[in-house]
């Protein structure tokens, strides 16, 4: 079946077994594209700007992801989980003459909203999107943590800083898709490394530097063999000064487009799976970054074995999800955005242990609600049935003419945040001129008020002349003081500081402070990765005819070799 997307007006297919998918799940097809209906759900997920305001509730002052002037109120952890309030309350009957969408905007409009999404986590009041977390700063989208900061996707894992997507890691710093790795350091693609820098797809490796493709090896630097002493000099020599780290980090990222070898995807243990950073993982096709996962398709982060869903961003250890964002342990649970423990419902945000319900905000532990207002299951399933039919013959018409009938995600003008403070700007980055031609909204970033005390220029070229008076300097960013308008685009907080625990494994490291605030470098690296995005090619190794789907896009240099090729040139 081929249609036109309604928000980028390209043609895309709709295969037969996604048909199969939605007869299955009884919903109608699409009429958004796979990139088009990411963005929409990624609209609606601040992760990384936070605001200090008032709960509204309580009074005190908190650390949201929502900004003061929300246009709804916003409790703390505490009071948001209190019998204080119920969400009940703000329930309202079915009107057949408005839109659903309609209908809901305005019940989003009084109903309470968490203040940030963290669970059981101790000392890490800047966390985001986060469990278990100790002593974690400025970390989003992880859990089971400890000491670590300026993190994204970091999981069980301990003492990380500016690391993105690690797993069970330890003493580690810039560094991205990475496991069960130890004291590495500006390193991509590895696991089971020790003491190590500047590494790019390498297993099993101890002491080694600007390397790639290297597996059980030790002491090795630009991938030749060197004896301890003179390994011992070059990292210090190497890693010791700033002026040195970045000239050798820019010959090694030269290197690696010119050297490395790299497979079409990135995954091991795997069966019939298309797309990138895919793990123990059996039919999953189209998806990106997958652990444990069975039977999927359009799938974005997620790692705890979710079985049988298409179009899921952030969504774990469930089954039968569809088009929903941070819904975990739920099943036949469709359209919604953050919650735990959803059944057979659809079109939530922010609930909770909740069965067979339809338009509902914030509530917990019940069943058989429609827009926050409990029915018995009788009246419940009639209700549904007509709202449903009411969706396809008056659909909501947003300010851009598309059209969302029943089987679409929420529009993304009902989103409480704007376009360029969601991970939506990450994964699908555009400019604020196409965001609007879209139809998203766009915040008019202002410059902050701060006034800094030092310069990046300023800070000592080594860690040895870095004293403990620099943890109350406001130093200014490099990126902001280069280029401020690129800088804007990625959220640059114009001026950083350095806090105690970053410090103290600066020293450990034995590496020189960043130049560069945290959001700077977060983006920069998230730049290391691949797109979700995904091309048809051919293997680059001389004499070979395989073709394959690949996130290496033909316009890059990069060499890329099909499965065959790669083990047999690089293990």
């Amino acid at each position: 079946m081929q249609k036109v997307c309604q928000t980028c007006k390209k043609d895309f297919e709709i295969e037969q077994e996604n048909l199969n998918f939605y007869e299955k799940i009884k919903v109608p097809p699409p009429t958004f594209c796979p990139k088009c209906r990411l963005a929409r759900k990624l609209v609606w997920r601040n992760e990384r700007s936070l605001y200090k305001r008032n709960c509204d509730l309580c009074k005190k002052n908190i650390i949201s992801m929502f900004k003061p002037e929300a246009r709804f109120p916003v409790y703390c952890h505490e009071c948001w989980w209190s019998d204080k309030w119920n969400p009940l309350d703000y329930g309202r009957d079915y009107d057949f003459k408005i839109p659903f969408f309609k209908q809901f905007a305005e019940l989003q409009k009084v109903v309470p909203r968490p203040a940030s999404y963290s669970t059981q986590n101790i000392e890490s009041e800047y966390c985001n999107h986060t469990a278990h977390m100790k002593r974690g700063y400025l970390m989003f989208g992880s859990w089971f943590s400890e000491n670590c900061g300026y993190g994204q996707t970091v999981i069980k894992s301990k003492d990380c800083w500016d690391c993105s997507f690690l797993k069970n890691c330890e003493l580690c710093f810039a560094s991205v898709d990475c496991t069960q790795c130890n004291q590495i350091l500006f390193s991509q693609n590895c696991s089971g490394c020790i003491d190590s820098a500047f590494l790019y797809d390498c297993r099993n490796c101890q002491n080694c530097l600007f390397s790639y493709n290297l597996r059980n090896k030790n002491y090795h630097v630009f991938n030749k063999a060197v004896s301890k002493e003179e390994y011992q000099k070059i990292r210090h020599e190497m890693l010791g000064s700033r002026q040195a780290l970045e000239k050798k980090f820019s010959e090694f990222r030269k290197t690696l487009k010119e050297k490395a070898i790299h497979k079409y995807m990135t995954g091991e243990r795997n069966y019939s799976v298309s797309g990138d950073f895919i793990y123990n993982s059996k039919n999953v096709k189209n998806s990106y970054y997958v652990l444990d996962g069975e039977n999927h398709k359009y799938s974005v982060r997620s790692t705890e074995g979710q079985k049988d869903s298409m179009d899921i961003f952030g969504v774990n250890a469930g089954e039968l999800g569809y088009e929903s964002n941070n819904i975990d342990f739920s099943s036949r649970c469709f359209f919604s955005v953050n919650g735990e423990n959803n059944m057979d419902s659809s079109y939530l945000v922010d609930c909770d242990h909740v069965n067979n319900s339809f338009g509902c905000i914030s509530v917990r532990k019940k069943e058989y609600c429609i827009l926050n207002k409990q029915y018995d299951k009788k009246m419940y399933e009639e209700l549904k049935e007509k709202i449903i039919s009411q969706m396809k013959e008056l659909p909501y018409i947003d300010k851009k003419g598309k059209s969302y009938a029943y089987g679409e995600f929420f529009p993304a003008e009902l989103s409480p945040f704007y376009y360029n403070e969601t991970i939506a700007q990450e994964y699908s980055q555009i400019n604020e001129q196409e965001a609007k031609e879209m139809g998203y909204s766009w915040d008019a970033i202002e410059e902050k008020n701060y006034t800094p005390t030092k310069s990046w220029k300023d800070l000592p070229d080594t860690i040895e002349k870095v004293d403990d008076s620099i943890l109350s300097e406001i130093i200014l960013c490099e990126a902001w003081d280069s280029d401020k308008k690129s800088a804007q685009n990625h959220n640059c907080t114009k001026a950083f500081r350095i806090i105690e625990n970053e410090l103290s494994m600066y020293r450990k490291w034995g590496i020189p402070l960043p130049r560069k605030c945290p959001n700077t470098r977060y983006f920069e690296m998230s730049q290391l990765r691949n797109p979700v995005n995904f091309w048809h090619r051919k293997c680059m190794k001389e004499g070979c005819e395989n073709e394959f789907e690949t996130s290496y896009s033909p316009e890059k240099s990069d060499i890329v070799y099909c499965e065959r090729c790669y083990q047999q040139e690089v293990y």
